[in-house]
């Protein structure tokens, strides 16, 4: 019986991609870059071998979060030269052609960089030209971009919605839960983080199944940024929670690796196995090494 127990045991680890003893994700910060203004965003292209962030521009300090929703036209957005130098702080910002208000989340999809700005997306050409405004219709709160290769997504956090954006505006939305905030994909999957539930979900993007949720609302306070290293462990950003957190494949087990304050959007590369934490209020963006141990 014993060895039976034991071959079932090896076969589901080689079935699941993991092994007993495989070691736990760890962080070390290499590097802090200062200098931004509520960076709430970092999308990492590793082609073009550079990374950029979202700044919000609002004060640092205040009640509530009304503040970093404002049409006021002072919003930019920073390019990174990987792996972790200041390009051009302010590679776009606003003007009065195309005012860049509040950008927050980001993807990089089809040549463009795509941003959420409150109530509509506006993308960049990464190869120079003229920025472009993407409608949202009745979009509340847009809060975070992702991309399957195919089309890109946001979410509205206000809403609870996520939508896969068309060509022409005709947008086709995708179940979310309430206060979807963070979004990514990972070997066809995509995922979410519910800052309202506080919670990870596993979304359906071809729109037949509800959320699912992985039951985590006891370990986060502010669920934001989401990204899945190459083995199916999760990343995640807990803004008011002060953490960076892995969850393993399993949806279970969760380890804080990062103690830092108010990590918004992360960003990775894959590549040099980096990440990129953006720290809202303090102004900088943290980079750290992972390692397995």
């Amino acid at each position: 019986m014993q060895n039976i127990l034991l071959s079932l045991t090896v076969v589901f680890s080689l079935l699941s991609g993991t092994t007993a003893g495989a070691g736990e994700w760890n962080a070390k910060k290499v590097q802090t870059l200062d200098g931004f203004d509520i960076p709430e965003c970092v999308v990492v292209d590793a082609k073009q071998n550079v990374a950029y962030v979202s700044n919000v521009v609002a004060p640092r300090k205040g009640s509530g979060y009304d503040r970093f929703w404002k049409h006021d036209g002072t919003g930019f957005v920073s390019r990174l030269k990987l792996p972790a130098e200041v390009d051009m702080m302010r590679w776009q910002q606003s003007s009065p052609r195309l005012p860049l208000h509040g950008p927050k989340g980001m993807c990089i999809h089809g040549g463009w960089l795509w941003a959420a700005d409150i109530d509509r997306v506006v993308r960049f050409p990464l190869a120079g030209g003229e920025a472009e405004v993407v409608a949202v219709p009745g979009a509340q709160a847009l809060n975070d971009m992702a991309t399957d290769g195919s089309a890109a997504y946001v979410t509205d956090i206000k809403a609870g919605k996520c939508y896969r954006l068309r060509d022409g505006g005709k947008h086709e939305e995708i179940p979310a839960p309430p206060g979807i905030n963070g979004i990514t994909f990972f070997q066809g999957r995509m995922y979410g983080a519910s800052w309202g539930e506080k919670d990870v979900y596993e979304l359906d993007p071809a729109g037949t199944k509800p959320p699912r949720p992985f039951g985590l609302k006891s370990h986060f306070q502010t669920p934001d940024g989401i990204e899945v290293l190459d083995d199916g462990t999760f990343l995640v950003s807990d803004s008011e929670g002060n953490q960076v957190v892995t969850v393993a494949p399993d949806g279970r087990t969760i380890r804080k690796i990062i103690e830092t304050e108010a990590p918004a959007d992360i960003g990775f590369d894959r590549g040099r196995v980096l990440l990129y934490v953006p720290l809202f209020f303090a102004g900088r963006v943290e980079v750290y090494q992972l390692e397995k141990k």
